[in-house]
């Protein structure tokens, strides 16, 4: 059975607890939810839709700049062997 010394110890290591334990109304640390006096805090947050569309424009973004990346690495490939062929012709 549990004596009050154990309830008191319980009881302390409760309230220990409680101040890493975040208020899901009022959004602040220190106490349950259920004993909030506070009011309740507007929190706004991106609709799932919005966060898909974002993650789809980067994506696209990204794919955009490889893209942009490789064509100007084709043309500096084909610039430097038109300058090779022009300095070998002028060599000639």
């Amino acid at each position: 059975m549990a004596t009050p010394m154990h309830r008191l110890i319980a009881r302390r290591q409760a309230e220990a607890n409680k101040q890493h334990v975040r208020c899901q109304k009022c959004l602040e640390f220190g106490h349950w939810t259920y004993e909030c006096t506070g009011k309740r805090k507007y929190l706004h947050r991106p609709s799932r839709t919005a966060e898909l569309k974002k993650a789809l424009k980067e994506k696209e973004n990204r794919l955009l700049l490889l893209q942009q990346r490789s064509f100007l690495s084709l043309h500096v490939y084909q610039h430097r062997r038109n300058c090779r062929k022009e300095d070998q012709e002028k060599k000639v």
